[in-house]
């Protein structure tokens, strides 16, 4: 293992982004030639000769600038990218770096849709007409589509199923027949960093959901999870392992090649969460592993790197608005004689005393009018990730994760979830520090700061991933049930109030209405590959300005204790130029659309391309204005008028040791006394240990303390050849 001084010049030797100086895009030079030619896979490049010059006469472009424009084409192209909003700190354009929970709708897709997928629209359950038999045609297409771009064989079904991941698990669920005593005969494994979505399914059946935590590296630990097999094996269950390819939280990514291999050696299936990861992953239903050594080659044959099944939400995908969610599996996992959800299109034959359903699995498990447009522009999104190229994609993905790193790693505010050491996802799930008091910054807090002084889109919480969530923030199961108590309301839920919990002084709990505030979680975003320098270096460096100075702005804002919200405290913006004051106040409705004289109208977006409001200032000056506002806040401080604690919130929370987030009026004492609990917080002491006024201990973590290394670029198939290599081993030590 390298040393952590040949790590950081590793790290430091990273390129910063920088500009692309190729001009836009066109259409016809786009590899995503579906827009313009259907019928053919990719736009034919140009014959060069040994000059570099095309034959008629042009310069012959590298593909590193090909690569360049088609990233930039699919940026300009997201719909909102012209969003702006008045806010307390002026008006702010909108950098959206939520595509870990949804995608944002491209126009170069909802054109295609527009303009060839709806004037032909028609239900795919009629056979006869030319309209029904196009749409059902571009729907077969984007089945094909995706069945190619998973790998998927003649073994394999593609079904679209309900808003997203969640839908397909439980399409999954039925599809096997968990229920009674063969779900009683079942054991599920899941891994340390799984969503809801892939565990409370399988809860619910009531099977036994086994979950392997993770090892020091922050991925599956492969030695619990074969002591688990064995164990259970021996007990003939039916084993299932449930995993995600990558987490949602950290964006750590799992090698599932040797996961599945393991499990198909005791006998499991492979069910794989495709959530997070297949925006960004390569997704291989049935991967083949060749090796030039013949021996190799056999003990190779022996291993099973397939997956039973796949399941995904395509609407994480940049243009996948709208998608419905995917299941991918092996046609023997549908057990089930009677689909899951029974109705038209579903059925051979009804009579009036029998009925008979299909055999074709795909068309018997859709039952209804499916979500047809959503699903052909499921289609679609696939058709562009394989025009880019998953590795280009991942490639993109390794490169920012660096850069991430490489920025914050100066930063010791900075607190970030998840071990450094496996390879990631430019998924960032974090907490700031701050200090001197011993507490953090509540993540609903950074996250409208985010929003409110440079317009970037972040997500406060847990994400979906709750035991996770505990892991890392080092919550264990007691202090997890203490803070579920704050998070159920009393006042209603006659049974935990006739229970009679009392406080440690022996009196009874005085009852309360859910206290989200109390929720503990963390700020999460995420870089998309197709970001530009520019943008990805601004948001870069306003979570690092967040990380320095975002406290000072604290006591202008209060919280809301019953919602976990923090809104700004002056109703009345600071600029001039957005009268409209807090984002809190502004919104655009559906009850302002009306029908006059027979037609529709509905007054301008108050948010896309106002022209009157919209500045031209580049993200520099963004950075140079938020600076501007931290100064003016120490500058100010003693003309804010005194903030007081909450004795509401404080007497609804018992414990004022369980608060564990900074409050405004301790900010705004910390701000007219700088040195105000100055003890250890400008020592070089772990930064865990500084969060000393927190009834939790997140995991030590931070960009400073990285470990991922750059990597040279690999095509698929090598990595196959490379990982298929260690799994063999790694097998036989097991």
């Amino acid at each position: 293992m390298a040393s952590t001084e040949q790590v950081e010049e590793q790290v430091a030797a990273v390129p910063p982004l920088t500009p692309s100086t190729a001009s836009p895009l066109t259409p016809k030079q786009c590899r995503f030639s579906l827009l313009i030619e259907t019928t053919d896979d990719f736009m034919p490049r140009s014959k060069t000769n040994l000059a570099g010059v095309t034959e008629d006469g042009g310069i012959e472009e590298s593909d590193e600038d090909d690569n360049e424009r088609i990233l930039r084409y699919v940026e300009d192209n997201v719909v909102g990218n012209d969003t702006y909003f008045p806010g307390p700190f002026g008006e702010k354009q909108v950098v959206y770096c939520d595509y870990t929970a949804s995608g944002r709708p491209l126009k170069f897709i909802e054109d295609y849709i527009t303009n060839h997928v709806h004037p032909l629209y028609a239900n795919t359950h009629t056979t006869t007409g030319l309209m029904a038999r196009q749409t059902t045609q571009f729907r077969k297409e984007s089945r094909e589509i995706i069945k190619r771009c998973v790998n998927a064989t003649d073994e394999d079904v593609v079904i679209f199923t309900g808003s997203g991941t969640t839908g397909a698990v439980h399409k999954l669920v039925t599809a096997l027949e968990l229920k009674g005593d063969r779900a009683k005969k079942t054991v599920v494994f899941v891994g340390p960093y799984e969503h809801h979505s892939n565990i409370l399914p399988w809860k619910e059946t009531g099977a036994k959901v086994v979950r392997i935590r993770d090892a020091d590296r922050g991925q599956i630990d492969m030695k619990l999870l074969e002591q688990k097999l064995k164990y259970y094996q021996h007990k003939s269950r039916f084993l299932i392992g449930c995993f995600s390819a990558a987490s949602n939280v950290t964006g750590i990514v799992t090698d599932t090649l040797a996961v599945a291999s393991l499990l198909h050696q005791y006998g499991a299936l492979s069910f794989w969460d495709y959530a997070t990861a297949g925006p960004y992953l390569n997704i291989d239903m049935n991967p083949v592993i060749e090796v030039e050594d013949d021996d190799e080659n056999e003990e190779m044959e022996s291993l099973d790197f397939s997956k039973d099944a796949v399941y995904l939400s395509p609407h994480k995908f940049v243009g996948g608005v709208g998608t419905p969610g995917l299941l991918i599996a092996k046609k023997k996992l549908f057990m089930n004689a009677v689909p899951g959800s029974v109705g038209g299109g579903t059925v051979l034959y009804v009579t009036r005393d029998t009925h008979r359903y299909l055999s074709n699995i795909e068309e018997r498990e859709e039952g209804g009018t499916p979500a047809i447009v959503e699903s052909i522009r499921a289609g679609l999104v696939f058709r562009l990730k394989e025009a880019i190229t998953p590795a280009l994609i991942e490639e993109r993905e390794h490169d920012l994760s660096l850069l991430a790193f490489k920025t914050w790693r100066r930063n010791s505010n900075l607190i970030f979830l998840g071990s450094k050491r496996a390879e990631r996802l430019p998924i960032f799930s974090f907490l700031i520090v701050h200090a001197p008091s011993g507490k953090v910054l509540h993540h609903n807090y950074v996250a409208a700061l985010l929003n409110d002084l440079y317009g970037i889109q972040a997500r406060g919480g847990c994400a979906c991933a709750g035991p996770y969530a505990q892991d890392l923030l080092g919550i264990d199961e007691p202090m997890a049930e203490q803070f579920a108590d704050f998070l159920v309301d009393t006042t209603r839920d006659e049974e935990l109030a006739n229970k009679g919990k009392k406080k440690k002084n022996g009196k009874m709990a005085p009852k309360h209405k859910a206290l989200e505030i109390m929720k503990p979680g963390f700020t999460r975003l995420n870089l998309p590959f197709f970001f530009s320098p520019d943008v990805t270096n601004f948001v870069l460096q306003a979570v690092d300005d967040v990380a320095t100075n975002g406290w000072k702005l604290l006591p202008q804002y209060d919280f809301d204790m019953y919602t976990g919200n923090w809104i700004y405290r002056n109703p009345k913006s600071e600029s001039e130029d957005s009268p409209q004051g807090s984002t809190a106040s502004l919104g655009d409705s559906l009850l302002t659309t009306t029908f006059v004289k027979g037609k529709f109208k509905a007054p301008p977006s108050p948010f896309v391309s106002r022209k009157k409001y919209v500045q031209t200032t580049k993200f520099q000056e963004m950075l140079q204005i938020a600076s501007v506002f931290y100064s003016e806040a120490e500058a100010k401080c003693n003309e804010v008028p005194d903030l007081n604690q909450d004795d509401e919130f404080i007497n609804g929370v018992g414990d004022p040791n369980m608060v564990w987030f900074l409050q405004p009026h301790e900010a705004l004492a910390h701000l007219r006394d700088p040195n105000l609990d100055q003890t250890d917080s400008g020592s070089a002491a772990p930064l865990r240990l500084k969060v000393k006024n927190v009834p939790f201990k997140p995991r030590q973590s931070t960009a400073r303390g990285s470990r991922f290394s750059r990597r040279s670029r690999k095509s698929h198939k090598n990595q196959a050849k490379e990982t298929g290599k260690q799994t063999m081993k790694m097998c036989t030590v097991l």
